[in-house]
């Protein structure tokens, strides 16, 4: 089973950068997407409602996540 982007970022929680911000962030959002592709989420994180800089640190979280799942 391939873990989901939102599961993979609320684990990013503990880390001290822009990433692990994000994650505490959306950890506390009960709206946040559970399920998506980029599309979805980087609706999430461009609309009105959230902070500029959560674009910037989505961006990174993705280019993250998809290096963890390269197929091989």
């Amino acid at each position: 089973m391939t873990e989901s982007f939102h599961d993979w970022l609320l684990e990013q929680a503990e880390r001290r950068d822009e990433v692990g911000e994000l994650a505490a962030s959306v950890a506390k959002d009960p709206r946040f997407p559970a399920h998506g592709d980029k599309a979805i989420f980087e609706g999430w994180f461009t609309s009105a409602s959230e902070p500029k800089h959560n674009g910037v640190a989505f961006e990174r979280a993705w280019e993250e996540f998809e290096g963890k799942h390269v197929a091989p």
